[in-house]
């Protein structure tokens, strides 16, 4: 039976499109990614210190903020528009050299503002001086690493895509367990990003020599201008979705210590799961959305988003319910308290996957000032709110502040897009705002009734199997719905 299995799937791989292969590849690829750093955390927690697993925490927030401001993301804009643009293979090449050049120059004078106050600076960012210099040697590679990955998906080149994606998530599991292993407890944080940085050279400078030679340049400043002038109005929205994710960790490290932010980073690192369930339903339904809108199918939009939307409530539930056991998985008994951040960590998915939908029908409309004045909104509220709490109640308030932030975030994309649709095709509601509003109380409320249930090993057990049968019931339309996007797409 299993021989017969695998030989339809084989027979129906072989006549997939290589649109189609390229999809199922690049979706692997996401997830072995991600499903690596995830299998890896509850190595990690368990061989290093606490406190050098919150450094390693917060060297992860600010290596994401340093991504952004010097590589300015131009993967994701200048170069796959002109991809399509650009007539010949050299061209091309001289696009990514440029980019790279200038990502370079713009890291370079972010090293030059930090070296001018070094001590300043180290005191902001609240990681030791030898993180920071890796910090910024892995940020001059990164930008290379994104412009050829882009370019490997523009061109369906899943095999080579994946093998590097592969050989790279390998040798950085490899190599961190190694390195942690051999270091001395107090540089153990060190270690885990000098395996990080190391790899990220290692392919980084492979790649940068392999797109010099065939652009035969090394400098090219051809597209600076244009890069520059299509990026640095993004950039606030960017950043500010960063801040979003990252700026707790970085202010409990400053607040409270490295050893709470290692207990807070541990939930977030659970949450990857539904995180990734999320992302791939994200994924398949913006473009369906674009293609309703384009049909005027606006019924179809109102009516499916509904199950979708009920599905992703349940899925938080589960996770939430679930907190104990995630974490005896991802961490040790050091990180029992882990689950009390579970809850709102949850909520916030419910809350950022309706922000992806507002926002998928605001970039079918081009409202990208707008969506950068909501993002803006909700960093700021987010840095004042931890601010406030933190210091108070200590690092789960920052999990709560969190949730509200990405709730403002989810109103105000709500707003935008209700103005969007107004402005372009009238008085056509999209969603359904009452159910919306019915999901978003009872997903708040589960937060704390939830977590009350911890204590309570039965009664949380009972409600779980409630959950899960609920929707096994429902599994025909979910399926139903779900095969429904994947043909519109």
């Amino acid at each position: 039976m299993l021989k017969s299995y695998i030989s339809r799937f084989v027979t129906k791989y072989k006549k997939m499109s290589v649109v189609t292969k390229a999809a199922l590849w690049f979706t692997f690829a996401t997830v072995l990614q991600k499903g690596i750093s995830f299998f890896t955390v509850p190595i990690f927690t368990r061989i290093m210190s606490t406190e050098q697993y919150g450094i390693f925490s917060v060297y992860l927030s600010w290596i994401s903020v340093l991504t952004i401001l010097g590589g300015m993301d131009f993967h994701t804009c200048v170069y796959i528009n002109n991809l399509s643009k650009l007539e010949n293979e050299k061209e091309k090449d001289e696009l990514a050299v440029s980019l790279i050049d200038l990502s370079f120059l713009i890291t370079l004078c972010w090293l030059i503002v930090y070296l001018i106050a070094p001590t300043f600076w180290n005191s902001v960012l609240g990681i030791p001086e030898s993180i920071v210099v890796l910090m910024f040697l892995e940020v001059f590679f990164i930008p290379v690493v994104n412009l050829w990955s882009t370019k490997q998906r523009y061109n369906y080149k899943y095999k080579t895509l994946v093998t590097w994606t592969v050989g790279q998530v390998l040798l950085n599991a490899i190599f961190g367990i190694a390195f942690v292993l051999l270091a001395k407890s107090e540089n153990q944080a060190f270690a885990r990003v000098l395996s990080i940085a190391l790899v990220q050279v290692l392919f980084g400078s492979i790649l940068i020599v392999s797109c010099v030679k065939k652009a035969h340049k090394i400098v090219i400043t051809k597209w600076w201008k244009k890069a520059l002038q299509l990026h640095i109005p993004l950039l606030p929205h960017s950043l500010s979705l960063t801040v979003l994710s990252s700026a707790d960790r970085v202010m409990i490290n400053s607040m409270v210590g490295a050893t709470e932010t290692a207990i807070y980073s541990v939930a977030y690192s659970a949450s990857m799961v539904i995180n990734l369930i999320k992302l791939s339903i994200t994924q398949a339904m913006t473009p369906w959305i674009y293609e309703c809108i384009k049909h005027k199918r606006y019924d179809s939009i109102k009516k499916h988003c509904n199950a979708v939307m009920l599905l992703v409530m349940l899925m938080s539930f589960l996770f939430i319910l679930f907190a104990p056991e995630l974490i005896w998985i991802v961490g040790s008994n050091e990180y029992y308290d882990a689950i009390y951040v579970i809850p709102p960590v949850a909520a916030s998915v419910f809350f950022t996957f309706l922000y992806s939908v507002f926002s998928a029908v605001e970039f079918y409309y081009e409202q990208t000032q707008k969506i950068m004045y909501a993002s803006v909104g909700a960093a700021i509220l987010n840095v004042v709110l931890n601010a406030v709490f933190i210091k108070v109640f200590g690092y789960i308030a920052a999990g709560y502040t969190t949730l509200a932030c990405y709730l403002f975030l989810s109103v105000a994309h709500y707003c935008v897009m209700k103005k969007a649709v107004r402005d372009n095709i009238g008085d056509v509601k999209l969603f359904d705002i009452k159910f919306i509003l019915i999901l978003g109380i009872v997903v708040i409320l589960s937060t704390g009734i939830f977590s009350l249930l911890y204590s309570h090993t039965f009664i949380r057990y009972a409600v779980i199997f409630l959950a899960v049968l609920g929707t096994y019931l429902n599994k025909n339309k979910i399926v139903s719905i779900m095969k429904m996007v994947k043909k519109k797409n």
